[in-house]
């Protein structure tokens, strides 16, 4: 709802203009209709002429966005009609048992669908991108056996303290759309 008034007010007009102009909109005309209310839509453009004009409709499409139910959208419309398919594969090319955190290496298939979900919603990658940077990233912590490597999940998307999710995947694959070869990825310095 505070995203619905801070919406409304970036249109420089108060909650009670916006029902005013809703009103109008609807053909009703309230009794308790303030002059004030109304010389400021007329000021702004949403009315002329006792009707309503294109910006202030526009206003109105607008605002009842926020009311439209949205269909949840399915699995395969998200991660692509062999998209199981593409969880288990990406799943696999992480090692089997645990590592050495003592955590699994792989999640299940359940909880890496609904990180993908996620993904895809926030990035626009392709399947082939994301298993290029998750065999990119494996195999970099296979030389010392999987140190401080995240798990299946988490390298898809991780919570920080303050709730913002954050994706090293998402890094990997900015990587392989750079075309940075992974022996490309550090800067070494000599010490003497």
């Amino acid at each position: 709802m505070w995203d619905l008034f801070q919406k409304v007010l970036k249109y420089n007009i108060t909650p009670n203009q916006c029902w005013y102009l809703f009103s109008f909109h609807e053909g009703v005309r309230p009794n308790d209709l303030n002059k004030d209310d109304v010389d400021v839509l007329i000021e702004e453009g949403y009315i002329k002429d006792n009707e309503i004009t294109q910006d202030g409709i526009n206003l109105i499409r607008d605002l009842d966005s926020y009311f439209k139910v949205n269909k949840k959208k399915t699995d395969s419309q998200i991660l692509g009609k062999s998209g199981n398919l593409n969880v288990n594969q990406y799943r696999n090319i992480f090692p089997a048992g645990k590592l050495p955190s003592g955590v699994p290496s792989r999640n299940n298939v359940k909880i890496l669908t609904e990180n993908f979900r996620w993904f895809f919603g926030e990035y626009d990658y392709t399947w082939e991108e994301v298993m290029s940077a998750t065999k990119m990233y494996v195999n970099e912590y296979r030389e010392n056996n999987y140190m401080y490597m995240q798990n299946s999940q988490y390298f898809i998307s991780k919570q920080d303290k303050h709730r913002v999710k954050r994706s090293q995947l998402a890094d990997y694959c900015d990587m392989i759309r750079e075309g940075i070869q992974p022996d490309d990825k550090h800067f070494k310095e000599k010490v003497v």
